[in-house]
């Protein structure tokens, strides 16, 4: 099935698809956030278009300070900045913001954060907890196409869902042959835009459509139970999974090459470390503050032809 990344992205690039953008961001952002508080924003791209720069746009509108910080910074650099800048908040991809936690707990630095906002990747159950008990915060997620602008939608909290933006946005649930499924079974998401319903991305990830009204008092349909499906290696997001639930382990990459598994680790030295399968590749080794940058995510196929093609 064709997906329409790089046409819907396009789309929210358009000087009054960004004006709303930035309008919905500034809304949600500004329930929690304080006049003069410094925000830390991390994203590999903070160039116009991309959500880094959106978030950007947003937290100035609400009064707040940005603070931004990503491609080619260290961790050290993300922990120095978090902590020197006493920022309250953080808007960052999910293992980043993870990252930070276990750079805290290994450091004994005090941080101030008290909201985190995950966006430009799906953040599951496991890492808000890790997040959240981390950090002592409350946690957000805002829903969209990878790290662009076509932000679709915004979470009130954990396990209640993802508020979809529905004036701007459509979701459908399909089953495998790409048939829509009725509200609340599990399928793949189909992220369309409302005015051009035929352009249709199928995200590759899993969940279901909730219709109820949120505890919260919004009666906007909810995206919940978001997951990898199909985009993913099962066997390596499990494995992920463990791995990066350990908070002796500050980053690790994971990939199935011509021989097996490969799995490269940084970790803190000192630290006890979890059990490793057998594996064709396997590199463990001690955080290096003075260079180690994290694994950034490796994009998905459709978002490396949308960047390559220059929309």
């Amino acid at each position: 099935m064709q997906s329409a990344y790089g046409e819907i992205a396009a789309l929210s690039m358009e000087e009054a698809a960004l004006e709303r953008s930035a309008a919905y961001l500034h809304a949600q952002l500004s329930r929690f956030l304080k006049l003069k508080e410094r925000v830390l924003i991390c994203f590999p791209n903070h160039d116009r278009g991309s959500i880094g720069w959106l978030m950007e746009q947003a937290v100035r509108r609400c009064g707040a300070v940005p603070v931004l910080w990503g491609p080619e910074k260290t961790w050290k650099q993300l922990l120095q900045q978090a902590f020197f800048s006493h920022a309250g908040a953080i808007i960052a991809m999910p293992l980043i913001v993870l990252g930070l936690t276990k750079l805290k707990k290994y450091s004994g630095i005090p941080l101030y954060i008290r909201n985190v906002v995950t966006a430009g990747y799906p953040c599951l159950d496991w890492m808000i907890d890790g997040v959240a008990g981390g950090l002592d915060c409350r946690t957000w997620g805002c829903f969209g196409l990878g790290t662009t602008c076509a932000v679709a939608g915004f979470s009130c909290g954990k396990s209640l869902g993802v508020h979809l933006r529905d004036t701007e946005y459509g979701v459908d649930i399909v089953d495998s042959d790409g048939a829509a499924l009725p509200a609340g079974e599990t399928g793949e998401i189909v992220l369309y835009p409302k005015k051009q319903p035929w352009l249709r991305h199928f995200t590759g990830d899993v969940g279901r459509v909730e219709t109820a009204p949120c505890p919260c008092g919004c009666a906007a349909p909810r995206l919940m139970d978001i997951r990898p499906g199909s985009a993913v290696d099962p066997d390596l997001a499990e494995l992920g999974q463990r791995l990066q639930s350990w908070t002796s382990v500050l980053d690790c990459r994971l990939d199935k090459g011509e021989y097996g598994l490969e799995i490269e680790m940084i970790v803190f030295p000192g630290e006890k470390l979890p059990k490793l399968p057998s594996a064709a590749k396997q590199v463990i080794r001690p955080w290096n503050p003075k260079e180690d940058a994290p694994f950034w995510y490796m994009p998905l196929a459709d978002e490396t032809v949308f960047l390559e093609e220059g929309y």
